[in-house]
């Protein structure tokens, strides 16, 4: 007959452990300090990464770059079980940097939602679509020319109806900027600045300053 023993089983956390409160509190708090303390020292910029070749430079307002920043929100369920499992585990946090650093990022693209042109040779990113596709939604997007040059702020689109001599009815796209007035045929190509508009940059640096705007931490 076998000798009995005793035999004491370790049993791995079940999926879903919660993390506690005040663990998940201090981690989230530690990754504000740093982002605080970069942008109270200037910074401008963001660089994430997606991988260990894939590095992305940002705008501080970019679109892009603000569900990196919303750090509870970050944190998922799939992370927090991460964490539960191992105290020291961390998510990648954005490098926020200033002018001087983020041009010598050299092996980082340059965000193509919010065009950054930290080199000032990069070509500004274009929408191209018909006149007759130009809503009230466009208005406050900048109109381009087919090579980026400004023609100035959208401010109002009308489509004007008409007839020729021959009773023939023929409209015209009406586009008042803040630089001139355009009579387009429905078909001519256009050209919009694909950046965020300023009021929406606004209100994102207003959020932005309102998260990351604190009194800088003690170094």
């Amino acid at each position: 007959m076998a000798a009995s023993g005793t035999h004491h089983l370790v049993e791995a956390a079940p999926p879903g452990t919660m993390v506690p409160t005040s663990v998940m509190d201090a981690v989230i708090a530690e990754e504000l300090t740093t982002l605080r303390r970069a942008f109270a020292e200037g910074a401008e910029y963001a660089l994430t990464r997606a991988g260990r070749r894939d590095a992305t430079i940002h705008r501080l307002d970019c679109p892009a770059l603000q569900p990196h920043l919303d750090r509870r929100a970050r944190w998922t369920q799939l992370h927090r079980d991460r964490l539960a499992a191992d105290r020291s585990y961390r998510m990648p946090l954005p490098e926020l940097l200033t002018r001087e650093r983020a041009r010598h990022a050299s092996a980082a693209r340059g965000c193509r939602v919010c065009w950054p042109n930290i080199s000032g040779r990069d070509a500004r990113p274009l929408k191209r679509l018909t006149a007759r596709g130009l809503r009230a939604r466009h208005a406050g997007r900048v109109l381009a020319s087919e090579s980026g040059e400004s023609l100035g702020t959208i401010l109002r689109i009308a489509v004007l109806r008409g007839t020729d001599l021959f009773g023939v009815q023929h409209d015209e796209v009406e586009v008042v900027t803040s630089g001139r007035t355009l009579r387009l045929a429905p078909t001519d190509p256009v050209h919009l600045w694909d950046l965020p508009s300023d009021a929406e940059a606004m209100e994102r640096r207003t959020r932005l300053i309102a998260r990351l705007g604190g009194p800088a931490p003690a170094a």
